[in-house]
């Protein structure tokens, strides 16, 4: 699966919907949870943020 890959490749910046409105994130892969579908992701600050991956639109 192309997230597996991305997991390993270090900086990302994924595009996603959340209630309605388009929004960007940047940041490192902390987990993926392919069961429930969901993301962990964390950012330059050590934050932690998780997506939901039908919400996701594109991956760079």
């Amino acid at each position: 699966m192309f997230l597996n890959k991305l997991a390993h490749s270090g900086l990302i910046t994924i595009d996603y919907v959340k209630n309605g409105a388009l929004q960007t994130f940047k940041g490192r892969v902390h987990k993926l949870n392919l069961r429930d579908q969901i993301i962990s992701l964390k950012d330059e600050n050590q934050n932690f943020f998780t997506i939901r991956l039908s919400g996701i639109r594109n991956v760079y």
